[in-house]
């Protein structure tokens, strides 16, 4: 048997037992038949699997190139780009997860993060606390640092910066925000659970792709001089690590954000 046939179907397999491997992970945590922490050994176990079937695509690739022959083509072809489909979304949260501070916490105003009301019904003890800790200690480059601190100097600052609107043309700059964050956040999504806007709050939660992990989201929008700002706050309600999820859903809104 040619190496390129051998490579095509070696490729193929792996991804296939990939596949069957991570659907079995994502579903166990999901119906909750199996524990987090075991779907993520079993999530790496299917990464592997999937990168292996990547390395066979790029082999079959590679004599398919050098023999200009086209040998199991479909095997080739459909391992090769499932595979690079398949183990990207793994990697990239596996990338995240070194790249970013571990906080599950995450507030752009850390001396006034917005409280969550409805949600807070929905909570635990078992759960995340509600209470926003801007002085734990977490590591940081190296060195131990609040999550304040962290916050702050996150990319120089993008996610605390205060970010006043102003709304020359409105009368009530507050309640044009507050609508405009609650479009935002239906287009981003999430589920909104309760909203006031009396109280210039929105709350709304979002699961993760994977495993359907749980997070709750609370908005709270606020005089700026002559404006107004909205302040997001995003908290995953049980991972004690979220490969910087909540950093990103806090960033997905200030960046969407008219």
């Amino acid at each position: 048997m040619r190496l390129q046939i051998l490579a095509a179907r070696t490729a193929f397999a792996a991804l296939i037992a990939g596949l069957a491997v991570a659907a079995v992970a994502i579903a166990g945590v999901r119906l909750d038949r199996i524990a987090f922490p075991a779907g993520l050994s079993l999530m790496a176990l299917a990464t592997v699997l999937g990168l292996i079937g990547l390395l066979g695509g790029l082999l079959w690739l590679a004599q398919a190139a050098r023999r200009n022959a086209g040998e199991a083509k479909r095997l080739g072809l459909i391992a090769l780009f499932g595979a690079a489909l398949f183990v990207y979304f793994p990697l990239s949260s596996a990338y995240y997860g070194l790249a970013l501070p571990p906080i599950v916490d995450v507030s752009t105003d850390t001396d006034a993060p917005p409280q969550f009301v409805y949600l807070a019904k929905l909570r635990t003890a078992q759960m995340n606390p509600l209470v926003f800790d801007g002085q734990a200690a977490i590591p940081y480059k190296g060195e131990e640092r609040t999550v304040a601190y962290v916050l702050h100097e996150l990319k120089n600052g993008e996610l605390t910066r205060p970010n006043p609107r102003f709304f020359p043309h409105s009368e009530a700059p507050v309640k044009t925000l507050f609508w405009r964050s609650f479009e935002t956040v239906k287009r981003l999504g999430w589920r909104i659970v309760d909203f006031s806007e009396a109280d210039g709050r929105i709350e709304a939660t979002t699961r993760s792709l994977w495993f359907g992990r749980i997070f709750d989201i609370v908005l709270d929008v606020r005089p700026a001089g002559a404006g107004a700002r909205v302040v997001v706050r995003a908290e995953s309600r049980s991972d004690r690590d979220d490969h910087g999820y909540a950093i990103r859903l806090v960033r997905r809104f200030v960046n969407t954000i008219p």
